[in-house]
């Protein structure tokens, strides 16, 4: 393709005008038919002539001076329409090589057209439990659909499908997330749906909300408030067989995040229970979490976290506190990290669906996990309990997991 004719289109693309714009080239003077496009882009800064300040318009442009042009164009897509968006897209993929070589990630622009794209994991997992009958073996996949509506508002909805080897019928399939996003200037975003809610660290509640949620301030310091249900959690919820909203608990959610110093993550959190569902009556909860990386020390960590149940006393709280060195990074092959963490949860511990989802109420011990990145975008991580005792001291079972995580 011609230079001028190359111009040409990506104005059409990205829609620039300016009037009054100069032109820079010696060689290209307004008698030419491409002038005004040549003048356009070249005073947007799109395209670039030579030392000589020459264009050489009738020469055949290279793959890349085109990539140089498309790697502009990727700096002016929230100016543009749809249409024009997808285009933007498509050459992006044409010109991927010549773009990384320039330092433009282009990595998941494959998976997107125009305003919309999508992204997804898989999991296979294997679960065990000492002196249980059987293991598990399971696997899952989600693919999560993001649409751009305009500058301030996303669109999300995530699929899920999940089932245990060997299981009677089909896998359960479901929306596992529905939700809009708006911002609000810079400092405050509103999130309405179905989404994940993390509450601290996820030792009470790490699982699906419905409802809204808050967020106003930037990463040193920002609050967070949720109202809306919690919904059906893993393994040791108690709302395990709840599957409607009439059994599902109103609340609301109270966090604030806070990073006094680079590196040091604190975070306190309040939820309050309407009870006002099916009879059900839950009692208030609160507590904090503390992260510190050590950045220079090859990513080492320490860290924990302390729920209390309100009017419980000692019989309602439940705490963690660990230690972890190394990091691993799913686009860095070989990359790896450790931990171990000591838990106690006692019997009345507000624990609803955990991330800890295999730790039972009323037991205490040590969680190990590694996590080892074997290929690009493909994780094995590897969990166990280690001399877990109820809060007698008796000796219980242990519980072991094993997954392997894909991401694309």
């Amino acid at each position: 393709m011609k230079k001028h004719l190359a111009v040409l289109a990506a104005t059409a693309v990205l829609g620039v005008t300016s009037a009054f714009a100069a032109n820079p080239f010696s060689d290209v003077t307004p008698q030419d038919w491409a002038y005004q496009a040549v003048a356009q882009l070249a005073s947007q800064g799109i395209v670039n002539g030579y030392p000589d300040g020459t264009f050489k318009g009738q020469n055949n442009i290279t793959r890349y001076e085109m990539a140089q042009m498309v790697a502009k164009a990727l700096v002016r897509q929230d100016r543009v329409d749809a249409e024009q968006n997808a285009i933007i897209n498509r050459l992006a993929n044409e010109f991927s090589a010549e773009l990384n070589n320039l330092g433009v990630k282009v990595n998941t622009l494959e998976n997107k057209v125009g305003n919309f794209k999508f992204t997804g994991d898989a999991r296979l997992r294997y679960t065990g439990e000492n002196d249980a009958r059987e293991s598990k073996f399971e696997y899952r996949g989600r693919v999560k659909f993001e649409a751009t509506v305009n500058d301030n508002t996303k669109a999300v909805v995530r699929i899920a499908a999940e089932k245990e080897f060997g299981a009677a019928g089909a896998p359960a399939v479901e929306a596992d997330q529905v939700y809009v996003q708006h911002n609000f200037g810079q400092y405050v975003t509103a999130t309405a749906g179905r989404q994940d809610l993390t509450v601290g660290n996820g030792l009470a509640y790490d699982d699906t909300f419905e409802g809204v949620v808050a967020t106003a301030g930037k990463d040193k310091l920002n609050a967070t408030v949720g109202y809306g249900y919690i919904l059906a959690g893993a393994d040791g919820s108690v709302f395990k067989t709840a599957k409607t909203a009439a059994e599902n608990h109103e609340v609301n959610s109270y966090q604030v995040n806070y990073m006094p110093v680079e590196n040091v993550a604190v975070k306190g959190y309040a939820v309050d229970f309407h009870n006002n569902k099916a009879g059900k009556v839950e009692k208030d909860f609160h507590g904090a979490a503390v992260d510190v990386n050590f950045a220079g020390h090859n990513k080492a960590w320490i860290g924990g976290e302390y729920v209390r149940a309100e009017q419980s006393g000692a019989n309602g709280e439940a705490w963690t506190a660990g230690l972890g060195y190394g990091e691993a990074d799913k686009a860095k092959v070989g990359t790896w990290g450790v931990k171990a963490q000591y838990f106690d949860v006692k019997d009345g511990a507000p624990i609803y669906s955990s991330t800890w989802n295999f730790v039972k109420k009323g037991q205490k011990g040590v969680l190990a996990t590694v996590d080892y990145t074997v290929a690009k975008n493909v994780g094995l991580s590897a969990y166990a309990t280690i001399d877990t005792k109820d809060q007698a001291n008796k000796e219980k079972p242990e519980s072991y997991r094993a997954e392997l995580n894909y991401k694309f």
